[in-house]
């Protein structure tokens, strides 16, 4: 709002000056504006007006302050870059509170570089090199070949530029110290997008608390994939690049407007896009104005007209911005439900070799692992994001991709998400990602439960694969002893039987509880039963008296037909089974009493068959076992037994419960791992 004229002279030098107040506070003329007929003056707060033309008037309106004339004012006429320039310009001091603090401090003084084309280039040029020829001292030559490198840098040259600072250098290594050379190679490494060379220039201490330093190190962040935190900075001193040459201020007023986007201010962005388009873009250039253009409408709330403007990017010629508008396009649909995680993943597809190499290719694929994982298409998932980790190690955000692969790995094998998946794509998986097992208990644990898988479809090499490893590599004490035992029961199950002895001897300790040490002495005897060492098993069974060792030893009197041996084992394993005479008897007593019926018969105790008849042959006659046992304990007619005909029967109970039925049945449930 502007208040009353008010007219005064200037007590020292004598200019009549009018004076127009404004409110609110800090807001005034950043810079002094001469005209044939008037003056407007720089201020900090106010306007002030010093006429040239004794007929020069001024009003305050309710809309502005009026500077009018009896004739015609003569004020030139704005080009619409110029109005551009001056609305943005006062725009970013209002919404930054730079409107006191004064003009931006500057280094580079490249003015008299800006050129309108490239038509006189190879002229100019050679006139620049001539100049270098004719010198004749250090001083001379570096100051020729300083313009010849500011022609370079200002004419979008960059490589050059820097070829010819290293000359220079060279010839004077401490000019390295000074701001000027410092800012300018850092410029062109950002230009070239070296971020990593550009940091070092820029963060350079001779570039402390200067508006221009700040300006280009806040570039190197964002350029590094960080905008969101310099972006405050960017707009604040993101007037340094209104006066730079064209292939300079384009790059670089598209991160401010970028940065003006992130910030939320609409108005600001805006300008920034309206100076850049009256600025002559090339057609690469149009499609990053665009794309940025694009962002603004997103955060405006147009969606219709991002989409619109993203898809105008992807129709042209500058391919990384191709690229990002297709990510930007594709993130909006998604949020939107317009696309699926499918039709996501089908356009990601497509640019995975539209543009790679750089930080773009990192995110693409960290994404792409991402949604792939969210439809539970676990081996691409896991794919790409390897990929991700693998092409760019020394990327910041690698840990992070890593930590991802290996959550996802975990959730399957451990949470049960593996169990959506076939068995044997399940195993595939496994094998080809076993680099993210997890140390430690879960990683234990992950293995233990694919060994159960494993187990269950009768995949019992790959099983024993995965035990051995654990046993060999992983474990240590009783939880050794544990797995071997597990190890050991497979190979017994695949009649693998010196590798079931071996994996025993591997994971022997000391001190274990007295079950588990029973437990490994059972698998022992039955490894060496199955190679045919039953002496050394029975050596070794002596000491054990459960149920599960006696029918251990029964089974093995029972192969060799040492009937007297195997009654007695059978005997004990009716006693341990809790088997009472004149009782209803369950599976495993029946079968019980009729093996130690059998083994009677043919060991020809008919004293101790009779005992069985009294004490058991109203239950058996109860039993699926009935007609046997009554063929096995009734007296043949003619006071002789026929032994012979009692072997179909002997080879049917052959197969009596013994210790591997338990394991067997359990193991075919896929309870390996309860086992112990």
């Amino acid at each position: 709002e502007p208040g009353n004229v008010i007219a005064f002279r200037d007590p020292e030098i004598g200019d009549n000056l009018l004076v127009v107040p404004v409110i609110p506070l800090s807001h005034g003329l950043p810079r002094k504006w001469k005209y044939p007929q008037v003056h407007l003056l720089a201020t900090k707060q106010g306007i002030v007006i010093k006429p040239i033309a004794d007929d020069v008037r001024v009003r305050p309106l309710r809309q502005g302050v009026e500077i009018t004339t009896a004739g015609t004012l003569q004020v030139s006429r704005v080009s619409p870059e110029e109005k551009a320039s001056i609305e943005l310009d006062a725009t970013r001091q209002a919404s930054t509170g730079m409107m006191s603090a004064g003009p931006l401090s500057r280094i580079l003084d490249l003015e008299k570089w800006k050129r309108n084309s490239l038509d006189n280039f190879m002229e100019k040029r050679q006139s620049l090199q001539f100049a270098i020829a004719k010198t004749k001292s250090k001083r001379t030559r570096e100051k020729a070949r300083q313009e010849l490198q500011n022609f370079y840098f200002a004419s979008g040259f960059e490589a050059e530029a820097l070829g010819v600072m290293e000359t220079i250098r060279s010839d004077r290594p401490e000019i390295e110290n000074e701001p000027e050379f410092r800012l300018m190679r850092g410029a062109a490494n950002w230009l070239m997008e070296r971020y990593g060379l550009a940091r070092a220039d820029l963060f350079h201490k001779s570039l402390e608390g200067n508006d221009e330093g700040i300006f280009w190190r806040a570039l190197v962040v964002a350029g590094e994939g960080k905008l969101p935190e310099v972006a405050y900075e960017l707009r604040k001193v993101g007037g340094i690049a209104s006066p730079y040459p064209k292939s300079i201020k384009m790059p670089t007023a598209l991160q401010v407007a970028a940065a003006a986007v992130e910030l939320g201010d609409v108005k600001q962005a805006a300008q920034y896009l309206e100076v850049l388009k009256v600025d002559g873009p090339t057609r690469a250039e149009k499609d990053q104005i665009n794309f940025v253009a694009g962002k603004l409408k997103e955060l405006s709330g147009d969606v219709d007209g991002a989409i619109s403007d993203w898809e105008s990017v992807m129709e042209g010629v500058h391919r990384p911005t191709r690229a990002k508008a297709a990510v930007a396009r594709t993130e909006l649909l998604l949020k939107l439900e317009l696309f699926t995680s499918k039709d996501a993943i089908e356009e990601y597809e497509k640019l995975r070799f539209v543009w790679r190499g750089d930080d773009f290719e990192f995110e693409l694929l960290r994404r792409l692992g991402g949604l792939y994982l969210e439809e539970n298409m676990y081996r691409e998932g896991l794919t790409a994001l390897r990929q991700a980790a693998t092409y760019f190690p020394d990327h910041e955000n690698s840990d992070q991709v890593t930590r991802q692969m290996s959550d996802a790995f975990l959730k399957l094998y451990m949470e049960d998400g593996a169990d959506v998946l076939p068995p044997i794509t399940a195993i595939a998986l496994y094998d080809e990602f076993r680099e993210l097992t997890p140390p430690g208990a879960d990683g234990d644990d992950m293995i233990r439960r694919l060994a159960d898988r494993l187990v269950d479809i009768d995949l019992l090499d790959r099983a024993a694969f995965l035990l051995e490893a654990q046993v060999d590599f992983r474990l240590k004490g009783e939880k050794k002893s544990i797995v071997g035992a597990r190890l050991a029961l497979i190979y017994l199950l695949n009649r693998e039987y010196d590798k079931a002895l071996e994996s025993l001897d591997k994971s022997e300790t000391l001190k274990l509880a007295d079950e588990l040490a029973s437990e490994r002495i059972l698998l022992r005897a039955q490894a060496l039963i199955g190679l045919q060492q039953t002496g050394q098993a029975l050596e070794i069974l002596a000491p054990e008296s459960n149920l599960k060792a006696e029918y251990v030893r029964a089974g093995i009197y029972w192969r060799a037909k040492q009937w007297n041996e195997a009654s007695k084992s059978m005997a004990k394993v009716v006693r341990e089974l809790k088997t009472k005479s004149r009782q209803a008897l369950n599976e495993d007593q029946a079968l019980a009493v009729l093996s130690v019926s059998i083994a009677y018969t043919l060991d020809r105790n008919e004293a101790a068959v009779s005992l069985i008849v009294a004490n058991y042959a109203e239950a058996m006659l109860q039993t699926q076992y009935a007609d046997a046992f009554i063929l096995i304990t009734d007296p043949p007619e003619a006071g002789m037994m026929n032994y012979r005909g009692l072997d179909g029967i002997v080879q049917k109970v052959a197969s009596f419960k013994g210790f591997m039925d338990e394991y067997k049945k359990r193991v075919a449930d896929g309870q390996l791992s309860s086992l112990y």
